[in-house]
């Protein structure tokens, strides 16, 4: 199950609790709009969710019960925004009266244990994908700051759901690439949740997009990949991916080394076969398949390159590997 941290003020909190829905705006900037629509593509039935509510602390616990949906029907009071992307959640395990203060989600992130939320780097975006570690961690200070067994809050009116899928576009331009990022990333999303391309990438544990890193900059995608061997859960992989559009050139290569690089220093204790890069894109500079040739041949390790081709009917995405 993946975990979920949703970043909403005091009123918007209330409102979504009693009706069991959490929903985020649809903007008028076409690739903002893509960019929400790639975080929603994530969630799926039975993942956890926190609140995170401004000025107060962060709230739990909750398991959501669809993924994500459009839907227009009024909710949140007369505000001109609808916030047509959402999903359905009940609460989960027992009740938590007391909240987790920021400062000890800070102290979590001093001490590496919390690295992928990070409220600064966030800009608007008000869904925040979060690692399984880090979402048992948050667990931890709930059922620290609340030690004696609560019942859950029933959802008093209960939003009923829906089946309207999110309107991710997988329309192109002339040369047949797609028109925005976040459609691209929303498109691999949606495979995660579903279940697929493990044919590619291998078994996946989290996938998270937009990741927050050392460099002020976004990490496209971040997977784990866990073995449970006799029930017991075994971290053995990382992978990074980067992703464009159109021609990815020797700077867009340069950045998933960056981010291969940081990875293994953060997170893989310096073992530099622990953490595998991916560069996805249209089509591929002569400049960035010269250095992926000249870095397996001296260094023996790769930077995976994936060419996308979107179909005919623009309904879906076939990748190929580029040797």
């Amino acid at each position: 199950m993946s975990y979920h941290i949703f970043v909403v003020d005091q009123e918007n909190f209330k409102t979504c609790v009693e009706h069991g829905v959490y929903g985020a705006p649809r903007p008028d900037l076409e690739r903002i709009n893509a960019e929400i629509i790639a975080g929603f593509e994530a969630i799926k039935p039975g993942d956890h969710i926190f609140f995170y509510v401004k000025k107060a602390g962060l709230h739990g616990l909750w398991r959501a019960t669809t993924g994500p949906f459009f839907d227009t029907t009024r909710i949140w009071g007369k505000r001109e925004q609808l916030y047509p992307y959402r999903v359905c959640f009940q609460p989960a395990i027992r009740g938590f009266s007391r909240e987790v203060a920021l400062s000890d989600i800070l102290d979590l992130r001093d001490k590496g244990k919390i690295w992928t939320f990070d409220l600064g780097t966030r800009g608007t975006k008000s869904h925040n994908p979060i690692t399984e570690d880090e979402g048992k961690e948050l667990i931890r200070l709930l059922l620290r700051n609340n030690p004696l067994f609560q019942p859950v809050s029933p959802i008093t009116e209960p939003h009923p759901g829906g089946n309207t899928p999110l309107p991710l576009s997988l329309e192109t331009g002339a040369k047949g690439r797609l028109r925005f990022e976040g459609y691209l990333n929303a498109w691999f999303m949606r495979s995660f949740a579903e279940g697929k391309l493990k044919d590619i990438v291998g078994e996946y544990r989290d996938f998270l997009n937009f990741v927050p890193t050392s460099f002020n900059t976004i990490m496209d995608i971040f997977l784990t990949h866990v073995t449970s061997i006799d029930s017991v859960d075994i971290l053995h992989n990382f992978t990074c991916m980067e992703l464009k559009t159109g021609t990815a050139t020797e700077e867009d290569l340069g950045q998933v080394v960056k981010y291969e690089n940081w990875l293994v220093r953060k997170l893989a204790a310096g073992d530099t076969e622990m953490v595998e890069s991916i560069l996805v894109a249209h089509a591929f500079d002569e400049m960035v398949l010269d250095y992926v040739r000249r870095r397996k041949a001296v260094e023996e390790k790769r930077v995976r390159l994936l060419a996308y081709l979107v179909t005919p009917a623009q309904d879906d995405i076939i990748l190929h590997e580029v040797a």
